[in-house]
């Protein structure tokens, strides 16, 4: 949930402390990552190091888990109390996507974080920001295809505004519209 919720690289999921999280403000804070061989580093890059919003439903579960695996350091531990490593990790996320019957990945859910945010009309600029990107050309070059096309959003913007200014002519499909209606 965190991950589909945040955007978060596992590393970065891996290296959150419990003081990461602001209940209140709904916030999650990247300042550091865990690596794969083991120990915690700096962020990818400089513009990894943010703050990023996330919704009621993420912080939530994030509230759950820690009620679940009660911890004062790590965010996600394992069932010793240790920080859980890029081993377990895999170990549990393969576990689960075969229980769900399917090949996973969690690279995955911050592509469906990204997607969602796309969708909901979220601008570039946002996107490269709460992902983390170093430039919003990463962000497009990534996620082009799935902002609507210019063209379609001209028409949009235009028929919106103007729709009202003046009735629909006799054969235009706005007019049948407006008589089932």
């Amino acid at each position: 949930m965190t991950l589909a919720g945040s955007g978060l690289r596992i590393g970065e999921l891996l290296g959150l402390q419990v003081s990461d999280v602001d209940f209140l403000r709904r916030t999650i804070r990247v300042e550091r990552q865990r690596l794969q061989r083991g120990g915690i580093g700096p962020p990818k890059s400089t513009s990894s190091r943010r703050v990023l919003p996330v919704g009621q439903v993420a912080v939530d579960d994030l509230a759950a888990h820690l009620t679940a695996y009660p911890s004062d350091g790590a965010l996600f531990v394992d069932e010793a109390g240790d920080p859980l490593t890029y081993r377990r990790w895999r170990s549990l996320w393969a576990a689960a996507a075969t229980e769900a019957g399917g090949e996973f990945t969690s690279h995955g859910l911050k592509h469906f974080f990204a997607s969602a945010l796309i969708a909901g009309g979220a601008s570039v600029k946002q996107v490269q920001a709460v992902l983390g990107h170093s430039s919003p050309v990463i962000t497009l070059q990534t996620y082009r295809g799935l902002w609507p096309g210019d063209d379609d959003r001209t028409r949009d913007v235009m028929d919106g505004d103007l729709s009202g200014l003046c009735p629909p002519a006799a054969d235009s499909p706005r007019t049948a519209e407006a008589s089932d209606g």
